[in-house]
């Protein structure tokens, strides 16, 4: 029954991104569908690699924003804008994302897991930082600035955008599958590195593989959607309302509960505004006062 609700929640989230708006036309309804498949897609895979770095990292509001991989690959694309490269996005925005992904690794066995995200947050403000001055001196307008920094899911519009948009979607169900195959590793490091290795486990193997992966994921959506702060908090941890806590299970609904808000925040903001507001923005406004109560109820439980 839960699971089924959770379905549910994801349809009803499609069917407003699709028919929630004041203009319909056919026109309109298509470049609806894009968006659904790319907010889907976004929202899905940033919510999966949520719920693998809050495990690996033994840390409740780690995942591929709070850790700063966004904001190596968003400094990627920046630079690709500067230079003019002729590369696929996702390729300069993993070349970035991936340095992120290595010092956080270094760390994770050198500080205590609360270190993480203030290290990361760090480091994802440093690189962003330095995206904004590339774009700038690149010439791009600043409302694609600003996409990039929040997210838009209005980036796509033409028939012969689909195989873009059918790339996204189909690499981040494949890397998301791959994750999903591994639960049981990642799942056991949520007991510590000396319980992994006592029941046979390689911690090191685990962390470096699932963070790579999840770095690909990011680097991947973050390219051509730009950075979508908190899904990746928030989705795991509503997913314990419903009684899912591991297992396959577990990241599969947690990526289905990304991807509903996602939709969901994208459908609000333009229903509400009558603009089109960039969808990190809606999950800022919701995912900020989340994450304050996820460290409350830390600090409260310490106490």
């Amino acid at each position: 029954m839960r699971t089924w609700a959770i379905i549910f929640l994801l349809l009803l989230s499609a069917l407003c991104e699709i028919f929630l708006g004041r203009v319909f036309s056919p026109d309109i309804i298509f470049f609806r569908v894009l968006r659904l498949i790319l907010g889907f897609s976004a929202g899905f895979g940033l919510s999966v690699v949520g719920a693998v770095l809050q495990r690996v990292y033994r840390n409740p509001i780690a995942d591929g924003y709070i850790l700063g991989i966004s904001g190596g690959a968003v400094l990627g694309v920046a630079l690709s804008e500067l230079f003019k490269l002729n590369l696929p996005l996702y390729l300069p925005s993993l070349l970035f994302s991936l340095p992120v992904s290595a010092i956080i690794i270094f760390l994770s066995s050198r500080v205590e897991p609360w270190i993480l995200p203030v290290i990361g947050v760090g480091l994802g403000t440093f690189f962003s930082s330095l995206a904004v001055m590339f774009f700038i001196l690149a010439g791009i307008e600043s409302s694609r600035t600003l996409y990039a920094l929040w997210g838009s899911l209005g980036r796509f519009f033409f028939p012969s955008d689909l195989p873009i948009l059918l790339f996204i979607l189909i690499s981040t169900l494949i890397l998301s599958l791959v994750l999903f195959l591994k639960n049981r590793d990642i799942d056991v490091m949520a007991l510590g590195e000396l319980e992994a290795l006592c029941l046979g486990y390689d911690p090191k193997r685990i962390t470096v593989f699932s963070t790579v992966i999840s770095s690909l994921l990011v680097s991947i959506i973050t390219s051509y959607v730009g950075i979508i702060g908190f899904v990746g908090i928030m989705a795991p941890h509503i997913l314990g309302v419903f009684g899912i806590r591991e297992g396959f299970r577990f990241y599969l609904f947690s990526g289905i509960m990304g991807a509903s808000l996602v939709l969901l925040a994208d459908s609000f903001g333009r229903l509400t505004f009558g603009i089109d507001p960039p969808v990190g923005v809606i999950m800022g406004i919701m995912g900020a006062p989340f994450l304050v109560y996820l460290l409350l109820r830390k600090v409260n439980s310490t106490l």
